[in-house]
């Protein structure tokens, strides 16, 4: 029997209530048995980002407490860049009879052009793509999760940081004290 596994990815600098909300969404949208977060090792169209045991350890804190989602550190325990389709084919790999649902940002949709293979990441996973706040209008002829437009980003939550503002409402409790217990994000 095939399994329909959805895989959210993203830096998670830090991962925050929206991403929580397309977690959620997805899940029971798609009809998902599984749904891996994915945070990423190298990120390579960024220049600057926090430490991956950071961001995974707070990836981490969320997907314990949410049904149906793991926390997958495949791309974090590599060295050198990570690149969705060779991470969707070493999932090809570890679950062969698995259908991968890549969901998608409507910001990363806008570059998708600038992936490495992109023709390749749409063979190996069917994409389904949520609004960002913001117009990030191209049409790549993907598939839609119906939801709000996602209005947190992770850029928002590191400024208010640094301005020692409140982020209680952005990020789960459990992130939100790690971030401060670490002192992340402070300049």
């Amino acid at each position: 029997m095939t399994s329909r596994i959805g895989l959210l990815g993203g830096t998670f600098d830090p991962i925050h209530n929206g991403h929580i909300a397309i977690a959620k969404t997805a899940i029971q949208q798609l009809k998902l048995d599984k749904l891996f977060l994915i945070p990423a090792g190298n990120p390579w169209q960024k220049s600057e980002f926090t430490d991956s045991k950071h961001r995974l350890e707070m990836t981490k804190k969320v997907g314990h407490d949410l049904e149906k989602v793991e926390v997958l550190d495949i791309e974090v325990n590599k060295s050198g860049p990570t690149y969705t389709f060779e991470t969707l084919q070493e999932l090809h790999r570890k679950f062969p009879n698995s259908e991968f649902i890549l969901i998608l940002g409507s910001d990363a949709v806008a570059g998708f052009d600038t992936w490495k293979e992109p023709n390749l990441v749409k063979t190996l996973a069917r994409i389904y793509v949520v609004q960002r706040a913001g117009d990030f209008t191209q049409d790549w002829h993907f598939d839609h999760i119906q939801m709000p437009p996602i209005e947190i980003s992770s850029t928002e939550i590191r400024e208010k940081v640094k301005k020692k503002e409140s982020i209680s409402e952005l990020v789960p409790k459990s992130v939100n004290e790690y971030i401060s217990a670490n002192g992340l994000y402070k300049n």
